[in-house]
């Protein structure tokens, strides 16, 4: 099939707000387990130096909830709603897609690195009389790593987390708890019943409906598969293929995603980690906007900063803030606005106050470094203001 057999073309303005549509950022409810069901997988970090990279997603997707409350209703109730699973790097999963990721498990199982036999029964025999439990409590004297080494213990527990033999479906102060499958997932879920192709048909056609027009390359990304299966795979999927203005690469859609075109009219902050900035080629595509995440660069070689967060303003990236919290104060430590004009002025206000109490904080403030003098002055006038 070609894009012009659906009889469907799109310019890169509609496209965009699908996409933004479609990543959930229109907050209807507080319910993080509804945002975490609908985007199928949220990026966890361990970088806190504004909030957890999971918290930020999830506030962007709340109408009011603090980082706090998102945490409480993800790791807090009488039932685990979640689980731990590298799907998209190491993520967070609503535990009702346990099924879905079978195809993963088995291929980890087949890896040839796999924990030995001797090693795995140990670890499991520890968890069964002891579960749950975090990796320091697996973990014995001399067994710490060292910097991004990983020790023989955690190798061995991360893939008997990725196999299914272990599973994580609660944190405490941050720590992984490690339990059982059969303790912590409901009996109907816990299965491998469906075979590979099952697996991946389902989360593509999932992942399309959460990215509403895609690439190849785009959709490939998303749930982590090679790109010549998803092409193998997409005939089969609920997906059809659209044409884009100014787009070479076949683009595919999700039916209720081209449903979803009115224009956003709200002013967020993204969390670096966002879905909707993952794949760094599309977000060029789609916003003419380069996103780098540079914590990790030593600091001299750091454009932006050290933990960057795009503006988004309506269907527009206009630019972009360095942020960190501490205690009750949220700090632009440096900020690049692509224009002045009074919406993306107002859209950096009504973000950073949006952002300031979802992550626990009563102040905004910007370092007197972080842009020019009579910039700086204008937003804090307009800080101080009505939020």
């Amino acid at each position: 099939m070609s894009p012009t057999t659906t009889g469907t073309e799109l310019t890169v303005d509609e496209v965009r707000t699908i996409a933004i549509n479609s990543a959930r950022l229109d907050r209807v409810d507080n319910d993080p387990g509804r945002a975490l069901r609908d985007l199928g997988i949220v990026q966890l970090d361990s970088i806190n130096a504004l909030a957890r990279a999971h918290q930020l997603t999830l506030a962007t997707r709340t109408t009011s909830l603090t980082a706090r409350q998102i945490d409480e209703a993800l790791w807090g109730g009488p039932e685990p709603i979640a689980f731990d699973y590298p799907a998209h790097a190491l993520a967070l999963l609503p535990l009702r897609d346990w099924p879905l990721w079978a195809f993963r498990r088995r291929a980890t199982r087949r890896r040839p690195d796999y924990p030995d036999s001797a090693t795995a029964r140990a670890l499991l025999r520890h968890v069964e009389q002891h579960g749950p439990v975090t990796m320091k409590d697996l973990r014995g004297d001399g067994d710490a790593g060292d910097g991004w080494n990983w020790s023989p213990t955690k190798t061995a527990v991360e893939y008997l987390v990725w196999s299914g033999e272990l599973a994580c479906t609660r944190r405490t102060n941050w720590q992984r708890l490690f339990d059982l499958p059969h303790r912590v997932v409901p009996a109907e879920l816990l299965t491998d019943a469906l075979d590979d192709r099952q697996c991946q048909l389902e989360l593509l056609n999932r992942a399309g409906r959460v990215l509403g027009v895609a690439t190849i390359d785009d959709l490939a990304d998303y749930i982590r598969i090679p790109k010549p299966l998803t092409r193998q795979l997409l005939p089969d999927t609920v997906l059809r293929p659209v044409g884009v203005h100014g787009w070479s690469a076949p683009t595919w859609a999700h039916p209720d995603a081209l449903e979803r075109t009115r224009p956003p009219d709200r002013a967020t902050f993204l969390g670096p980690f966002d879905n909707l900035i993952w794949h760094r080629p599309r977000v060029a595509r789609l916003f003419d906007f380069t996103h780098t995440l540079e914590a990790y660069k030593p600091a001299a070689q750091r454009v932006h900063g050290y933990y960057v967060c795009p503006l988004l303003v309506g269907t527009r990236l206009v630019g972009r803030a360095d942020l960190a919290r501490r205690e009750q104060t949220m700090t632009v430590l440096r900020l690049t606005l692509d224009d002045l004009t009074p919406n993306t002025i107002d859209g950096f206000v009504h973000a950073c106050h949006d952002l300031a109490r979802a992550v626990g904080c009563a102040e905004v403030t910007i370092a007197p470094n972080a842009t020019d003098d009579h910039l700086r002055r204008t937003l804090l006038r307009s800080l101080a203001g009505p939020s």
